[in-house]
């Protein structure tokens, strides 16, 4: 089975990909704060339009909280735009000064292509609940960044 999903990527024509992003991240609830989030992952295929992602992310809120998390990502059906556009969502394990937090969220984005090239412009919201020990804060991040295909 394990076989199955390593090579079940070779069967599509699918390309794996990495990414950089910036954006606006929001925390609210214990303590609202506005932030910056720098981030990147790796779209990894692993059925068709279906990618594994694990990705990185770093906040500048207090604490500076750092995510480490593993998501899926849809790629629905081409669109008549010439845009991919997608769904993402899945866990992470944030870090910061206070200690770590599970975090669930779940997003969706579209992606602009850049013609005669593989790098493509991704543009992303995405929004959870961050589960601390004694508290909950929410969680939006708006983003945007280079996403490179690798051949």
């Amino acid at each position: 089975m394990l076989l199955m999903l390593i090579v079940s990527p070779l069967s599509y024509s699918q390309k794996m990909a990495a990414d950089g992003k910036v954006g606006i991240s929001f925390f609210t609830g214990n303590g609202s704060s506005t932030g910056l989030l720098f981030g990147g992952g790796l779209d990894i295929p692993f059925q068709d339009r279906l990618y594994f992602r694990p990705e990185l992310n770093i906040t500048t809120h207090g604490g500076t909280p750092i995510e480490l998390g593993g998501k899926l990502k849809y790629v629905l059906p081409t669109s008549p735009f010439g845009t991919d556009f997608y769904v993402d969502g899945g866990i992470g394990v944030w870090f910061s000064s206070g200690g770590s937090a599970l975090g669930i969220d779940g997003g969706a984005g579209t992606l602009f292509s850049l013609s005669g090239s593989n790098l493509k412009i991704p543009v992303e919201i995405r929004l959870g609940p961050i589960l601390e020990s004694g508290s909950t804060v929410f969680h939006i991040a708006i983003t945007s960044g280079v996403r490179l295909g690798i051949p």
